[in-house]
């Protein structure tokens, strides 16, 4: 080769080595720039979800504290509202049982059911209701008496003058929350009565056309949520008619049970502090206790041994009631964790006064079955069924 041959290829490759150092360097830097662009992206990606995730925990504990501040606002109307379905639920479940036996038509079977709901209430006042009446006047009368006598004792003692107070700063209470119950929706310009009118026609209309209003809250939902909706909603009538036929067989049982025993005792006033009872044990475990006062001090009016015997009887009632009446009817029906029932009663109770505590029972009822289909059932065990 020729010396300006070789001199040639040597500038050459002095030439192409920066220029191959150049290309090198700039695919780097194009690699580390697409290297570092890929991070910034995945980086974005990660605060875009972060802030996605706070704006939809924001949006849902807004919405959370909507409905709560609307419920709480509403809360008189809607324990009332609660009621009118409960009673729509039974007159359903009547006029469906009466449409089996007769072949009647739907409106033709809740016509009658209230029918004869009216006559038998009407020939029982008609028969024993001024003797009812005279009696729950003179129960009244007695419980005054016992009552001031019982708290005059109580002042006269050391201990029982602390009692004392504090019993009234619970009756100041109870009388407080009363009085603020009672402008709210009971109070108001329709009055009592009114109220209960108001509630029975919407019982009554609800009971009459309840496809009508469920598939209106149905359709509420999304579309795919709509067949679980319903099943969840037939089942919470159901629900409620069956709690309903347990209190109302369990009332009867130990109503007829403390008139019997009542009148063999000899206590006063037999069929009234009877039918009290038999009516308070609509509230489970407290209705008990509430009927059970009554009975004992007008028999205190009388000697105490009868007291005792009125309190004996009570008690060997409740006690039957509770292992012997409660297991076989709940069977048949439903059943409630007696803790959560007691527990509902006392929040309900103390938050929204008498509604509250005679709506705590069927309320948990019916918040328990929606929390089995809804959250357990739907959500729970359709996610473990889908990882095994």
């Amino acid at each position: 080769m020729k010396p300006g041959h070789a001199k040639t290829g040597s500038q050459l490759s002095l030439r192409v080595a920066p220029a191959f150092v150049e290309i090198s360097t700039a695919k780097g830097k194009r690699s580390l720039d697409r290297d570092q662009c890929g991070e910034g992206e995945q980086l974005e990606g990660k605060l875009t979800a972060h802030v996605r995730h706070i704006e939809r925990t924001l949006r849902v504990s807004a919405i959370g504290l909507f409905l709560a501040a609307s419920i709480w606002l509403l809360r008189d109307i809607l324990l009332l509202t609660f009621s009118a379905v409960v009673i729509a639920c039974v007159l359903r479940g009547a006029s469906n049982a009466v449409q089996r036996a007769l072949r009647l038509d739907h409106y033709t079977s809740l016509l009658c059911v209230i029918i004869i709901t009216c006559l038998v209430l009407g020939v029982l006042l008609w028969w024993r209701g001024s003797v009812i009446f005279a009696q729950a006047d003179e129960i009244g009368q007695q419980l005054r008496t016992q009552l001031e006598r019982v708290w005059g004792e109580l002042e006269d003692s050391s201990w029982g003058s602390v009692f004392a107070q504090q019993l009234q700063i619970a009756g100041k209470s109870l009388r407080a929350g009363l009085t603020g119950y009672v402008p709210g929706v009971i109070g108001s310009v329709l009055g009592i009565g009114g109220t209960l009118v108001v509630v029975g026609a919407t019982a009554i209309f609800l009971a009459a056309s309840p496809q009508l209003y469920l598939e209106g809250a149905l359709r509420l939902l999304p579309v795919t949520w709509r067949p679980r909706g319903r099943e969840v909603a037939r089942e919470l009538g159901s629900t409620l008619r069956l709690w309903f036929l347990g209190q109302f067989i369990d009332m009867v049982i130990v109503g007829l049970l403390l008139g019997l025993g009542l009148f063999l005792i000899g206590s006063p006033l037999a069929l009234s502090l009877a039918l009290l009872a038999g009516l308070l044990n609509f509230v489970p475990y407290i209705g008990a206790l509430a009927g059970a006062v009554p009975a004992i001090l007008v028999a205190l009016a009388q000697s105490p041994t009868l007291a005792a015997w009125v309190a004996l009887l009570f008690l060997s009632i409740q006690l039957i009631e509770g292992n012997v009446i409660a297991p076989w009817i709940q069977k048949r029906t439903i059943s409630l964790p007696p803790a959560l029932t007691i527990l509902s009663q006392t929040v309900l109770g103390t938050l929204f006064g008498l509604i509250g505590l005679i709506v705590a029972t069927p309320l948990m009822a019916v918040l328990l079955v929606a929390v089995r289909m809804i959250y357990v059932e739907a959500f729970l065990e359709r996610e473990s069924k889908q990882v095994t």
